[in-house]
């Protein structure tokens, strides 16, 4: 058998998912409202090239292609660094543990 506290815990969970639920819902009903919206605009803004380009205009760029990019300044060539000589592996010269 179930306790009281066990049941109340039950009940207080099956309220928060409900929450939850909703919340979801209305989340996802504005997402699709935005959504819905912004293709509208879109088609709009086809629609409005289309009827341009039908009356044989030309369609105005709405960003226009900025001129010549300043230059950038030459980058400083760094000079090749010299490497160190590999030093020697093993026994230092003239050491007692020699092989026998």
């Amino acid at each position: 058998m179930t306790t009281s506290y066990k049941l109340e815990a039950f009940k207080e969970l099956r309220k928060q998912k409900q929450a939850e639920r909703e919340k979801e819902v209305k989340e996802l009903a504005e997402k699709e409202a935005a959504e819905a919206k912004a293709h509208a605009e879109n088609l709009k803004r086809i629609a409005k090239k289309m009827a341009i380009i039908e009356s044989g205009g030309v369609v105005p760029n709405p960003k226009p292609a900025t001129e010549e990019k300043a230059e950038k300044p030459a980058k400083k060539v760094a000079k090749p660094v010299k490497k160190k000589a590999a030093t020697k592996r093993g026994r230092p010269a003239g050491s007692k543990n020699k092989k026998k």
